[in-house]
């Protein structure tokens, strides 16, 4: 349980450097390549002495095909959630990020055949109404305008936040569960930083970009928690006997309330009665979800 912990920390640690981002005028996706590029080298620095994945022989893992599309959906989801935050405002894109989660869990009852009760099964409804009623602001953020031509946006980050959910689902119950976790994770965030640096070099070349060399310090920062994020919420995945129907919604739910808190605490943010309402129904969901395994 405590990787399960640590991952809810490190994931609220990742929203929490974005408003450090936001205060600091630090661009977004600039600072996005450079997080990857240290959660790659994180991972490379971490591997196990008997590793292969930086030999020849890393072209024989399963996995190989599956941890570069990964990444590639990890900085494509990312760039569209800005893009969402940018357009319909934070509630909107809070949603349907958060919202993903149902993949993983209908996944989970569907494909892997985890057990359901009553005590889950409300559990579960109660996560997803915890995830609105903790994302409504009272009032969008000024100069956030919705565009009608890109209404589908929410939708296509409510579909990639679950995709990301259920392929990292799928790696574990296919080829992590006996090991190799280190070395999937390290080629996992150096397929994103070479596709975002792919990116990056382009809008630089264009000149639709401006490299700022603070979104290096803040992307050598964000790395850090993003690559504990991940790392911790695959070895959970392969530890807890609870299952993923169990795990995803936790996790998801644990970020939220501690991302609230802290940004209440640190940052003097509002917590309106409604957001307020959304955290008691978050911790009823989990102590729910959590006896439903007892």
């Amino acid at each position: 349980m405590i990787y399960l912990g640590l991952s809810i920390i490190c994931s609220a640690f990742l929203i929490l450097f974005f408003k450090v981002f936001e205060r600091h005028a630090v661009p977004v996706f600039q600072g996005i390549v450079f997080n990857y590029w240290s959660a790659a080298i994180c991972g490379f620095i971490f591997l196990p002495a008997n590793s292969h994945v930086i030999s020849s022989a890393a072209g024989v893992n399963p996995w190989l095909f599956l941890s570069v599309f990964l990444g590639m959906l990890f900085l494509n989801v990312f760039n569209l959630t800005g893009l969402v935050t940018l357009r319909f405002g934070v509630s909107t894109s809070s949603v349907a990020y958060k919202l993903g989660l149902v993949f993983p869990v209908i996944l989970a009852f569907a494909c892997y055949h985890e057990g359901l009760n009553w005590l889950k099964g409300a559990g579960i409804c109660l996560a997803l109404v915890a995830v609105v009623l903790s994302s409504i602001k009272e009032s969008a953020p000024a100069g956030h305008s919705a565009v009608k031509g890109l209404a589908f946006l929410p939708y296509l980050l409510f579909i990639g936040s679950g995709a990301c959910d259920s392929f990292t689902q799928f790696a574990n119950k296919r080829y992590l569960m006996t090991g190799g976790i280190n070395e999937f994770v390290a080629i996992v965030f150096l397929s994103a930083a070479v596709t975002g640096t792919v990116i990056l070099l382009w809008q630089l070349y264009r000149g639709t970009s401006k490299l700022v060399w603070k979104s290096l310090v803040g992307g050598i920062a964000l790395g850090i928690p993003n690559y504990l994020a991940f790392i911790f919420i695959l070895r959970a995945l392969a530890t807890l006997s609870w299952g993923s129907s169990v795990i995803f919604p936790v996790n998801n739910l644990g970020t939220v309330a501690v991302a609230s808190i802290v940004g209440f605490i640190v940052f003097k943010e509002k917590i309106s009665k409604v957001n307020l309402l959304g955290l008691a129904f978050a911790a009823v969901s989990i102590v729910c979800i959590i006896l439903s395994n007892y």
